[in-house]
């Protein structure tokens, strides 16, 4: 079995909104964030994917570690991912826009969540904490 390590963030809007994308050739909405490299802390990896992934300044909003959670990848058959999640509250989503490697992104809502087919870690982890959030 394959392993991967993450960082990934729950991220939401002052509307209580949370975002979540899809890359190129999958089906699946999931968090931004992505692979941790060698040597680098989780949060360095989470500021980097933002502003690769949505050209976002993680430092200039709200981050908190929420935990950790490992479940089977959706896009790699036999791979195990193992995931630093944190919370993103975005004050301002201004220079919100998606890279080459995003093929769509959504803000979803407490009534609309249900439509969309989400990643493992994302339905798991993050959708539970994020249902309970009062905004």
């Amino acid at each position: 079995m394959n392993h991967f390590y993450l960082a990934n963030a729950l991220v939401t809007n002052s509307k209580g909104e949370m975002l979540a994308v899809r890359k190129q050739n999958s089906e699946y909405f999931q968090m931004v964030g992505g692979k941790i490299e060698t040597n680098e802390e989780p949060i360095v990896t989470l500021q980097r994917e933002f502003l690769e992934e949505v050209n976002i300044d993680i430092t200039q909003h709200t981050v908190n570690f929420l935990g950790k959670h490992s479940t089977s990848a959706v896009n790699e058959k036999n791979t195990e991912v193992h995931a630093n999640v944190f919370h993103v509250h975005l004050k301002t989503s201004d220079t919100l826009k998606i890279a080459n490697e995003i093929a769509e992104m959504v803000w979803i809502t407490k009534e609309n969540y249900t439509e969309y087919k989400l990643a493992h870690l994302l339905e798991e982890f993050s959708l539970p904490i994020w249902l309970t959030m009062n905004f």
